[in-house]
């Protein structure tokens, strides 16, 4: 059953995949899983969480709001070896919301060095970075720029929003509904057999 609010939000998949990292706004992500799951009651959302997020939301509060299956990023906390294969349940996609800058950072250099990093790294699904990057230089950019070549990695559209620090505007990726338009646009390609971009 999907809630009657026209497209908006509506996801197209049957399943998700949401990781969870180190920056404030995880501490928003409960209230978007709960907007999320009004919208799309039949969607199964798993998530992970990493140890940096961990500073801004509990594993028990994501798992008292998702139906699927939750875990922190730990080698010990990852039951399923699904993301040994790149997958996770049946999710048709990965969204990693929020994206730190650090875990942006090390999905680009091909590090591997937690459940959720190797499933990003070795999966075929679509992933959908909200990035949450407080600031960009020429190295940071290198970075981002090695992992859109990836054909199954692309980034939520902006919006404005207010920074945690001194509550100027400022343009982030930390947009949840961006991210499922994202995320639809490429489960239908895939479908499709148009490739994932």
């Amino acid at each position: 059953m999907t809630t009657d609010v026209g497209e908006y939000g509506v996801y197209h998949g049957a399943e998700v995949h949401l990781h969870i990292t180190g920056s404030i706004g995880a501490a928003l992500v409960p209230w978007w899983i709960h907007w999320f799951r009004h919208i799309n009651q039949d969607v199964v959302v798993n998530a992970s969480i990493s140890r940096g997020a961990s500073r801004f939301v509990t594993k028990d509060a994501i798992a008292g709001l998702c139906n699927g299956h939750v875990w922190e990023d730990e080698w010990d906390d990852a039951k399923s070896e699904d993301w040994r294969q790149g997958r996770t349940g049946d999710s048709d996609c990965i969204i990693v919301f929020p994206a730190s800058l650090d875990s942006v950072m090390r999905l680009a250099q091909g590090r591997s060095d937690s459940p959720a990093l190797m499933m990003m790294q070795v999966t075929n699904l679509p992933i959908i970075l909200c990035e949450a990057i407080p600031v960009t230089n020429s190295v940071i950019e290198h970075w981002r720029n090695i992992l859109h070549e990836r054909p199954n990695v692309t980034t939520a559209p902006p919006v404005v929003g207010i920074k945690a620090t001194d509550r100027d505007s400022q343009e982030t990726g930390f947009n949840l509904p961006g991210a499922i338009a994202m995320a639809n646009e490429l489960i239908d390609a895939s479908r499709e057999g148009d490739g994932v971009r």
